[in-house]
């Protein structure tokens, strides 16, 4: 009977570590949501991103990528951050900026000279991390970095943009970002916001005459077929944070937490070598698309949109901010 008795305990023990072994094994899924589709870089990245935590987490971690708002607009993905029903997300910093206002710094209309001064904004600590450190602390979002897809243009439907006052009476379809409608308002347009999923329609059915965004986002997102002009503003630079939920990372062995990070500064590094070179190529496929490219001086537009800088740095505290971006050379 001692040895039956004995033979059951180890049994026992053996059928607990088994149970404890799956616990530990037990894989993580880690949902991250874009609202772009499959063949846009950021989403690529993301996939990238996915690939590397994937092989590195050692199967604690299983990142999976929905795109094209499989997982709602960027206000949900914000808001599911949040709640806990999604890990991960890339978010324009003009949505985010409703839930962080300071982060509507990098939507300043021209705030970016060009993409040299963009690359080493995005690199400079004291810039970033403050954003980043007042992210976490305000939403609960840690920040794992800062995309780039490319500086934003003006597609319109029924007529070219060729001077300022063009932009009069328009109306455009913006995002969520208050600096972005702003700034519209300041060219005497009419700024509509609509959420991504639908702007296609929007262009179709005359709900609005324009939008704009980056070229990336409407070559993949085919806006070229319901409208035929741009407008080659640059106004704004389309930063997107790369964002992951900090209940969720903190949940996380140190491992798994050290392979996220270091696939992300990879990805990061991937983003900044292609980002400017896919912007240019979808520029070029869109002008083979539409009846007219026009490049309008942006000189009146620059001026028109001056009061925008005071009203935001002092709404959000954010003047020194603004100077150490441009003074980065």
């Amino acid at each position: 009977m001692r040895n039956v008795a004995w033979v059951l305990v180890l049994a026992s023990a053996f059928l607990l570590g088994l149970a404890a072994t799956g616990e530990a094994a037990a894989k993580q899924v880690l949902k991250l949501g874009t609202i772009l589709p499959v063949d846009n870089i950021l989403t690529e990245n993301a996939q990238e991103f996915a690939k590397k935590v994937n092989e590195r987490s050692k199967g604690e971690v299983e990142v999976v990528v929905y795109p094209n708002s499989q997982l709602g607009n960027e206000r949900d993905l914000m808001e599911g951050l949040q709640l806990g029903t999604v890990q991960m997300a890339e978010v324009s910093g003009g949505v985010m900026s409703t839930f962080v206002p300071e982060t509507g710094v990098f939507s300043l209309p021209f705030v970016f000279r060009d993409w040299d001064h963009l690359d080493k904004v995005l690199k400079t600590p004291a810039v970033v991390n403050r954003l980043d450190e007042i992210t976490l602390k305000k939403s609960g979002i840690r920040t794992l970095g800062w995309m780039e897809q490319g500086f934003r243009v003006t597609l319109t439907v029924k007529k070219p943009i060729n001077v300022l006052r063009d932009f009069e009476g328009l109306k455009i379809r913006v995002p969520e970002d208050k600096v972005l409608i702003r700034t519209f308002q300041l060219v005497k347009a009419a700024p509509t916001v609509i959420p991504w999923g639908e702007v296609y329609t929007s262009l179709q059915t005359g709900v609005v005459e324009g939008m704009e965004s980056t070229t990336p986002a409407m070559y993949t997102m085919k806006f070229y077929e319901v409208a035929n002009y741009i407008a080659e503003t640059n106004h704004q630079h389309s930063v997107v944070g790369f964002l992951i939920s900090e209940k969720f990372f903190q949940s996380l062995s140190k491992a798994a937490q050290e392979a996220i990070l270091q696939a992300a500064r990879e990805t990061m590094d991937s983003n900044y070598r292609q980002a400017r070179g896919t912007a240019q190529k979808s520029l070029d496929l869109l002008k083979a698309k539409v009846k007219q490219t026009t490049t309008p001086d942006i000189k009146p537009f620059q001026e028109a949109v001056q009061p925008v800088y005071k009203e935001f740095g002092d709404q959000t505290g954010t003047h020194e901010l603004i100077r150490q971006i441009q003074a980065v050379r």
